[in-house]
């Protein structure tokens, strides 16, 4: 069970809203940081579309906004690119104190009811002894999502908890879903998320693998690091993300166990700067090949939305799994590379299907 930290690029323009009378639509929102932002802009984001709605200056460690609100939206507070909070963007007056958002306006209550009760459950599963317990949990967790969305179609917090059980959807299940509560199909993130539906079930485990090609000094290729006659561990991670530097070790324990019978491994930075790549593959002591600022490209045309990605490639090119992590990792590589005698001779690329 995961909650997804989801990436968005946010263009730059500031909405400074005026009133010159009180209306039942107005909104303030007074947001309290430490004295190290003062100067500092912080912004209103439309959490879905990734507008800004509204943006002030920070002075005496506060951020004050007001104006009208048109319409009741799920909402980012931004301290410059930082974020700082979620929160519902409504009438009335709410306050964030760093990062914890007032529960005195009806949807920021619900969202707060339902933050606290998927909080629970991911605490359950996290400290869960067994894998039944674990099971239990997950299902609880599906059970309150499947209750958020089916109560709550027409306000922000459904569309959250909806996004939120989407991302474990394939697109089968994600068009079912639409067709039950089309509703959610308004919002770009969803219309988003089917696109990459489509593209991860083209490149579901049976297919070929897909060449991409990043752009810097010179030109590389993911075929250009996909060893054939070699069996290819690719692993999309990025240097910020704590779920792929722990799963490092594990990469590195099949790498040296099997490296020399014929496993390659490639690491592909997305959603990262160069540099902070280049300093963790220093830290992390990383052994195997790296294509570094890769962004979306290939997240884009694997349909990944959420990191560490990790893709399995067969001597022929074709992809054997995706998205193992942990023991899972652990069991399809061990599979793969008892079953494979010994790498053959070095020859030309495998085919691959290309972009």
């Amino acid at each position: 069970m995961r909650h997804y930290a989801i990436m968005a690029a946010l263009a730059c323009v500031a909405i400074v809203s005026c009133k010159t009378a009180s209306h039942d639509e107005d909104y303030s929102v007074d947001a309290t940081f430490d004295e190290s932002a003062n100067g500092m802009t912080a912004y209103i984001v439309n959490y879905d579309s990734g507008d800004k709605i509204d943006s002030v200056l920070v002075a005496d460690s506060h951020a004050r906004f007001s104006g009208v609100a048109d319409s009741v939206v799920l909402a980012r507070l931004l301290l410059g690119d930082r974020r700082a909070a979620t929160f519902v963007l409504e009438p009335g007056d709410i306050t964030i104190d760093s990062g914890r958002v007032s529960e005195n306006t009806p949807m920021n209550l619900l969202l707060a009811k339902f933050i606290s009760e998927s909080d629970s459950l991911d605490m359950l599963y996290n400290k869960a002894e067994n894998d039944s317990v674990r099971k239990a949990v997950s299902q609880a967790y599906s059970g309150l999502l499947d209750d958020y969305v089916k109560r709550h179609s027409g306000n922000p917090v459904g569309y959250l908890a909806f996004l939120q059980a989407a991302y474990e959807y394939d697109f089968d299940a994600l068009s079912a879903k639409l067709k039950q509560y089309p509703s959610y199909g308004h919002y770009k993130r969803v219309s988003n998320l089917v696109t990459a539906k489509q593209r991860e079930a083209a490149t579901a485990p049976g297919n070929r693998y897909v060449d991409f090609s990043i752009k810097g000094d010179s030109v590389v290729k993911l075929s250009d690091y996909v060893k054939p006659g070699c069996y290819t561990l690719v692993d999309f991670w990025a240097s910020w993300c704590g779920p792929c530097r722990r799963e490092m070790p594990v990469i590195k324990e099949l790498y040296e166990k099997y490296n020399s019978r014929g496993l390659n491994v490639v690491g592909v930075a997305v959603w990262d700067k160069p540099a902070d790549s280049e300093k963790a593959i220093s830290q992390l002591e990383l052994p195997w090949q790296q294509i570094l600022d890769a962004q979306t490209v290939p997240t884009d045309l694997y349909g990944i939305s959420g990191i560490p990605h990790i893709m399995l490639i067969d001597p022929e090119g074709v992809i054997v799994a995706r998205g193992m992590q942990g023991d899972s990792l652990r069991r399809v590589v061990t599979n793969a590379m008892t079953a494979f005698s010994s790498p053959k001779t070095i020859g030309e690329p495998v085919a691959t299907v290309q972009d």
